[in-house]
């Protein structure tokens, strides 16, 4: 749950890591490998366990998951034979969560046609081409989904290399980030019901039939559910995407739905532009996330859901990036959206930095029934965990300066699985041995028992297109072929 801390202020303790030693240079990590006989793994930082801020010591790590939070008196006894990773100062934080991510789609750039008429849209039917209304001129231009392996593997690692250790959505490779989604398919860890649209066509022509939010006939509509999932898994779909009476309606009706549940199943929406004040009250009365895409939102219907408000009824709010063609092109981006928004960046902040630090992480686990499993830095969870550069003594502030370059290290299940090659001082481990630019990426490639039998340099060339969404800009600045993060009216937009 956000707490609300004071937009604008600290909510980080005062740091004093500078007087701590460290075998690296300030700004820097250093590894030095374990005893041959050892699984374990120490990571050496300022611990992010919470709003309040840093605290200077370590995570030790065994087989994937946390073992225990060291204090600093007892790193040196921790460390024994375990390989270690010094990373002084700098931030230890639990790895960002993209609770909403269309993989599948997310190779693809806006066009500058489509850029320049958002947003233009009410509902999002009006944009989708298969979805029977509109016209055909308003659609927005795009390709299929990709499933071919080299490419999810270079969109995937878009997000690895800028924090993020856990996707939801469409399309997945095994060996980077982790997914969740439908586990009939290679390269799911966690099962989650990640339908799209909750109500299928037809019922949606129904919807819009109806004549007004004030309807109170007897009819009902319940949302489509995939298929041999377990019944526990979360469901989250897009609901409520646009700001017409078909959105109201649409979420009035599967906020009808989930009332009517008692299966302890997790509920998240999606969007959730169009739900009023009643609306955003039953999403606190019953516990269900709202899974919030600010730049996504305000590229397509010029406004987002109403921020305040949620926190005004204590709703759980995680954050994620949608797709490439509207959204964020990594979860940094998207938080800086957000800050732009409702942050300290906007002129009236609703939200602290810290605040956004627990959408990208704890909330994002808890939106997806993840909680116990990961999102956190406590002993027992999953070791998924991003290193970046403290920049000053407030390290939420420092995690909305951050870009791809600030992210020294990405673990995932305690393994390294990619970082910046200029964040370390010395050494790496041995399987880092793949490069793009600055960053390195630990892979075993090729592995074709998880279906990746190809090298890295084809991966390289693979997605040297035009069209293709590049790893990170090199000015660490979003491409221009984003939609600027503000609120806008269709008013607004009149010449």
């Amino acid at each position: 749950m956000l707490l609300g801390a004071a937009p604008g202020s600290s909510a980080a303790r005062e740091s004093d890591s500078s007087e701590h030693a460290s075998s690296a240079p300030a700004g820097t990590c250093r590894f030095t490998a374990g005893g041959s006989e050892s699984e374990r793994t120490l990571i050496i930082g300022n611990l992010l366990t919470g709003m309040d801020g840093a605290q200077y010591g370590a995570v030790l790590i065994s087989r994937g998951r946390i073992v225990e939070l060291v204090s600093e008196d007892g790193i040196g006894s921790a460390a024994g034979s375990a390989a270690v990773f010094d990373c002084g100062g700098n931030y230890v934080s639990p790895g960002l969560i993209n609770p909403h991510a269309h993989t599948r789609y997310s190779f693809q750039m806006l066009t500058a046609r489509d850029r320049a008429k958002l947003p233009v849209y009410a509902h999002r039917d009006e944009w989708i081409p298969e979805s029977g209304v509109g016209d055909g001129e308003d659609k927005i231009r795009y390709k299929d989904g990709t499933n071919d392996a080299k490419t999810l593997f270079w969109i995937e690692l878009r997000h690895l290399i800028a924090g993020t250790t856990l996707i939801a959505g469409s399309g997945a490779v095994q060996g980077l980030a982790k997914n969740a989604g439908s586990r009939r398919r290679p390269g799911y860890e966690y099962a989650a019901d990640m339908r799209t649209f909750p109500f299928g066509q037809e019922a949606m022509q129904r919807i819009r039939r109806l004549p007004s939010f004030a309807y109170d006939g007897e009819e009902a509509f319940s949302p489509e559910l995939t298929e041999d999932l377990p019944a526990h898994a979360p469901y989250v779909p897009h609901v409520a995407e646009g700001t017409d009476l078909v959105a109201r309606l649409e979420g009035r009706f599967f906020l009808d739905y989930v009332a009517t549940r008692n299966s302890g199943r997790r509920f998240s929406v999606i969007h959730g532009v169009g739900l009023d004040s009643g609306d955003i009250a039953r999403l606190g009365e019953m516990d269900v996330t709202l899974i919030w895409s600010p730049r996504s939102n305000v590229a397509l219907y010029g406004e987002t859901a109403d921020i305040p408000a949620l926190l005004r009824e204590n709703v759980q709010i995680a954050i994620g990036t949608d797709w490439s063609l509207s959204g964020s092109y990594n979860m940094l981006e998207e938080l800086r959206c957000a800050n732009d928004l409702h942050g300290s960046g906007s002129g009236s902040p609703a939200l602290s930095s810290a605040d956004l630090w627990q959408m990208a992480t704890g909330n994002g686990a808890y939106a997806l029934g993840l909680e116990a499993v990961t999102g956190e830095l406590e002993a027992g969870l999953a070791a998924d965990i991003m290193v970046f550069r403290k920049q000053s003594d407030d390290p939420f502030d420092d995690l909305l300066r951050s870009t791809a370059r600030e992210v020294l290290a990405t673990f995932v299940d305690g393994r390294l699985r990619s970082g910046n090659r200029e964040g370390f001082a010395g050494a790496l481990p041995n399987d880092c041995r793949f490069a793009v630019g600055a960053h390195f990426v630990c892979a075993e490639l090729p592995d074709a028992a998880k279906g990746l039998p190809f090298e890295f340099g084809e991966v390289l060339q693979a997605n040297r297109k035009e069209d293709i969404v590049p790893l990170y800009r090199e000015d660490h600045q979003p491409f221009p072929n984003q939609v600027k993060c503000a609120l806008r009216t269709r008013a607004s937009l009149q010449p």
